[in-house]
């Protein structure tokens, strides 16, 4: 299964190094997908949009047990895991959610799609 990430999964992120240490992404690239990137201090997120936007992700292959792993790893944070197509691979993949329809406050539009933390 493809999962693509965003924020604290990236590489040389923390995340990254506890729940995906030793993979390899098979792509990092922007894609437009219908949903908008936000950030707060500590870590980005994305809501549903009606319109695509183009948000920089990290593509990794994982197995189920990972997969569930990753949604252990989310959901306290009110995200869950929703696949989508990825017309730039041609491709399905997971990726985390927001579960509210708009940001926390405190959180404010990330204009370039990447999130620079």
């Amino acid at each position: 299964m493809l999962v693509a990430v965003y924020g604290t999964l990236k590489q040389g992120h923390n995340n990254n190094l506890h729940h995906l240490d030793g993979l390899q992404p098979l792509h990092s690239l922007f894609v437009n997908i219908p949903f908008r990137m936000y950030e707060g201090e500590a870590y980005p997120m994305i809501v549903s949009s009606p319109d695509n936007h183009a948000i920089y992700v990290e593509v990794f292959e994982v197995d189920a047990d990972k997969l569930e792993e990753l949604d252990l790893l989310e959901a306290p944070y009110n995200f869950h895991r929703e696949d989508i197509f990825l017309a730039e691979l041609d491709r399905q993949a997971a990726i985390y959610v927001f579960n509210e329809p708009d940001p926390p406050s405190g959180f404010a539009t990330t204009e370039s799609g990447k999130w620079p933390g």
